[in-house]
């Protein structure tokens, strides 16, 4: 069997595509609007686009005004006997629940007949969303009395989300970029040169970007048993940020004592707002506390704090520094933060061309 074409944009349309019979072809769903419906009988419309051609149609459906007019014509929307439930603010015409008006913030309607002529019927669903959030005086005010309608607000509305799109492209760009910078514990992202956690996106809450600015202390949060006890030991060592030797901070978690089996194992850190957010290592029970899952979450935990440290520790450096008018004493710092590998090479040689005056 021949595949028809729509009569429109001539895409070849098979038995399981969805088209629209008219007097001299079909036409295919893509090609009319669900508006094209909207606020009309829908048995009469169909028996209507039977008797026209393809042009015609499309000349409807390039003249919203013209093909509302029709639709009051051949295929009124039946109300069956029931109370308008406004009129329109514009016109004054009574609106009926089926008519499928356009309904604003503050309860005001504008009829079918409103909607074409002021260019509402471009994107219904835009244009619900749109007069939902605002008032017919918000309409009148900032377009109508300046000679626009619709199709005005309709551009604003494509460039808000083109932008918008256009920023979240390349913000996806940027952490793409961060991650491959950066270490990954759990689902965190540490990059040890721009000194910044990047928390990826959860159910309850947006990604975003931590500084080490931020960081205010941390604390290890580990959860065990011992076999023959029913009861769960729980440790939590807490740091101000350089407490020590990250292995002096781990020892510390267990209190002198190791469980048997390890159920989880995590670092809290702290925020300066008061919030706090955990590297979740290990969270599984019944890991044997020398077994391979457990040891490789220790060294885990304490490559995070030593990162932390690290931060930490270059700041107390720096602030060392700045307090110094020593100019060759203060490049022999530099140099042991390079040598440490706590700086760059890069950052080291702008901060000594700075010193210098170069």
């Amino acid at each position: 069997m021949a595949k028809k074409k729509c009569g429109i944009c001539g895409k070849e349309l098979g038995f399981w595509d969805g088209k629209y019979p008219v007097k001299d072809g079909v036409i295919c769903y893509d090609c009319i609007p669900s508006s094209f419906w909207n606020g009309a009988n829908s048995k009469g419309m169909d028996k209507f686009t039977d008797t026209q051609t393809v042009a015609e149609i499309k000349e409807l459906i390039d003249n919203p005004e013209k093909l509302e007019k029709v639709k009051q014509k051949v295929a009124p929307a039946k109300h069956y006997h029931l109370p308008p439930i406004a009129k329109c603010s514009f016109c004054g015409r009574d609106i009926y629940r089926g008519d499928a008006p356009l309904k604003f913030k503050n309860s005001e309607y504008l009829c079918r007949d409103c909607m074409a002529k002021y260019k509402f019927t471009i994107s219904t669903v835009r244009a619900h969303t749109w007069a939902s959030e605002h008032t017919i005086a918000d309409f009148k005010e900032h377009y109508l009395d300046k000679g626009k309608d619709f199709a005005d607000i309709y551009s604003e509305i494509e460039q808000q989300i083109q932008k918008e799109e256009a920023e979240e492209e390349q913000r996806k760009q940027e952490i793409a970029a961060f991650k491959k910078k950066s270490v990954k514990y759990s689902h965190y992202y540490f990059n040890r040169t721009e000194r910044k956690i990047y928390i990826g996106k959860t159910f309850l809450d947006p990604d975003r970007f931590v500084d080490a600015d931020e960081i205010t202390s941390y604390r290890v949060n580990e959860k065990g048993h011992d076999k023959n006890k029913h009861h769960v030991f729980t440790r939590a060592a807490v740091g101000a940020i350089i407490a020590g030797p990250a292995g002096a901070v781990i020892a510390g978690t267990t209190g002198g004592k190791i469980n048997e089996y390890i159920d989880h194992l995590g670092l809290i850190i702290n925020l300066t707002d008061g919030s706090n957010f955990e590297v979740s290592l290990l969270n599984s029970k019944n890991n044997k506390a020398d077994g391979f899952l457990v040891r490789h979450a220790y060294s885990d935990l304490n490559d995070v704090i030593a990162i932390l440290d690290s931060w930490k520790a270059t700041e107390k450096v720096v602030e060392d520094i700045q307090d110094s008018n020593d100019d060759p004493a203060e490049i022999r710092k530099y140099k042991q933060l390079l040598d440490d590998d706590i700086i760059t090479k890069e950052e080291f040689d702008a901060k000594k061309k700075q010193l210098l005056g170069l």
